[in-house]
């Protein structure tokens, strides 16, 4: 297998195509790519430190992801038949719709009612739904 190693590969190969329609291309780009690490080995530095520092980078995300939201989306989940009306009308008063489409989205349940709600105010919210026989969920 002839692969085209001249960087930057926006010279020619021996076929006369330009990179992207070289056959070998990508397999060329992945080389190189796993290459890339061993390079910096060669050059004095030791394995350890990359090491370490792929960890370090894998650890970040799981810290942010032990972070307490403080924006919730409020989920209509399911409601009691017998207090559709009284929550239709508290729909209607949270969001400002019309009969029509409070009604259309208490009767479509499971349906995203708010997003991106402050912690309390979601709180308040899902407290007020469920008086009136709703099953609410915060994601």
């Amino acid at each position: 297998m002839k692969l085209n190693l001249d960087w930057p590969s926006v010279k020619r190969d021996d076929t006369g195509s330009w990179p992207p329609a070289n056959p070998n291309w990508f397999k060329q780009q992945e080389m190189m790519a796993q290459l890339g690490p061993m390079m910096g080995m060669m050059g004095g530095g030791s394995a350890a430190p990359a090491t370490a520092t792929v960890a370090a980078v894998e650890e970040a995300p799981k810290e942010e992801e032990a972070k307490e939201k403080s924006h919730y989306d409020i989920e209509l989940s399911k409601f009691d038949a017998a207090k559709k009306i009284a929550l239709i009308k508290e729909i209607r008063g949270i969001l400002g719709l019309g009969l029509k489409e409070a009604k259309e989205m208490v009767e479509s349940a499971p349906v995203w009612i708010k997003k991106e709600v402050a912690k309390e105010d979601a709180d308040k919210l899902v407290a007020k739904l469920k008086e009136l026989g709703a099953e609410c969920r915060l994601a």
